[in-house]
């Protein structure tokens, strides 16, 4: 069986590393993380994700770029952030992550991007 493959775009390297850890607890090792945004524009380009967990601002730019890549390539996104869902323009309907979060708000959103049935 093939490891799930999650790009982490976070500009916080304590959050990213937190995450990251609740990830790798849920049994998702395979974890990519981006922290600027040329960064994450190239990760996204890149593909091979089977989602991807985005904070919508990295060091205050927007990461709009980033989501247009991943629903360009198919690639099921969550937005993380602490921002109001106003925020997110033509995103509103995206599934958002919202900071601050508990291990299973992560594995909630995790188990919808990724459609498994009765979580994983």
């Amino acid at each position: 069986m093939r490891e799930t493959s999650i790009l982490l775009v976070e500009d916080d390297p304590a959050i990213s590393m937190i995450v990251e850890e609740m990830m790798i607890d849920l049994g998702m090792s395979n974890v990519t993380t981006a922290g600027r945004l040329p960064a994450a524009v190239e990760a996204a380009s890149s593909g091979g994700f089977d989602c991807a967990i985005v904070d919508l601002k990295l060091h205050g730019q927007d990461t709009f770029e980033v989501a247009r890549i991943l629903t360009k390539r198919n690639i099921p996104f969550a937005f993380f952030t602490g921002y109001s869902a106003d925020t997110l323009r033509e995103y509103a309907e995206q599934p958002v992550l919202p900071k601050p979060f508990a291990e299973s708000d992560l594995k909630a959103i995790l188990d919808h991007l990724l459609k498994v049935p009765g979580g994983a």
